[in-house]
């Protein structure tokens, strides 16, 4: 007896999550004659069981350490795999193929690697002459698409965290004649997620607090000015003296 079951609907893990896939078959009367073989795509081999133990030497490199069966239930039936770390590189569709004396059972499962992004955060920071405007979000995977709406251009970096989710940072610099608002959209299609974060701002007033580099070169022209001066008088006086030395020597 073949039995086979068509693709399941896709499974979603987070990078450097657990994971179990799953699997079940009819319960075993000898595990002797169980043959449980784990495969992703159409070469890779995840996780191989028979003889009554995991026999893994055939078993991809990537997945060294980090699968298991969970062996007490496999009398009844459960061939679920455990799928620990997982990583970019696991997301693919999977095949569990099991054997015994009564036929074989046929499951597929698709994992999609993936976490939803936390609230987006948008905040403005006033300068003398405009804004710039900060969109952060995090936890997510993989990257996102971030469309800001009526600006021209805009900085925006991604870092992965120690658990390989990223971390977005998007800037915008604005300057203001008249009230604008602002919108960013951040979207991740293979989770169907989307966000969309709004500021309205206004034209900000004239600045009374100088700007550093304004208040070193308000600084800096007085004593440069000053510095000018003291050099002319100098020469001037010099230039006196030598006139008064040279007319006592004529004498």
């Amino acid at each position: 007896m073949v039995t086979t079951t068509s693709l399941q609907p896709r499974g979603v893990a987070a990078p450097g999550s657990d994971f179990t896939l799953n699997c079940s078959f009819r319960s075993s009367k000898n595990l002797n004659h169980l043959v449980i073989n784990w495969q992703r795509g159409e070469s890779v081999v995840v996780h191989s069981y028979y003889h009554g133990k995991d026999q893994l030497e055939r078993q991809s490199g990537v997945y060294k350490g980090r699968t298991h069966l969970f062996e007490d239930q496999l009398a009844v039936g459960n061939a679920s795999l455990r799928l620990s770390g997982v990583q970019p590189s696991d997301h693919g569709p999977y095949t569990c193929d099991v054997t015994d004396e009564q036929g074989s059972t046929q499951e597929k499962l698709l994992l999609l690697v993936a976490a939803p992004y936390h609230e987006p955060r948008i905040s403005a920071q006033a300068t003398c002459d405009g804004f710039i405007v900060t969109l952060n979000a995090s936890h997510g995977f993989p990257q996102p698409e971030l469309v800001w709406k009526g600006v021209m251009d805009s900085n925006t970096t991604m870092e992965l965290d120690s658990r390989g989710r990223y971390e977005l940072k998007s800037e915008v610099n604005l300057w203001l004649n008249s009230t604008l608002t602002v919108t960013a959209e951040l979207r991740l299609r293979v989770l169907d997620q989307s966000f969309t974060k709004s500021l309205t701002l206004h034209p900000p007033p004239v600045c009374c607090v100088m700007p550093a580099e304004q208040r070193s070169r308000f600084f800096m022209y007085p004593l440069l000015l000053m510095l000018l001066g003291l050099v002319l008088l100098l020469s001037w006086k010099r230039s006196e003296q030598e006139t008064k030395k040279d007319k006592k020597t004529q004498e």
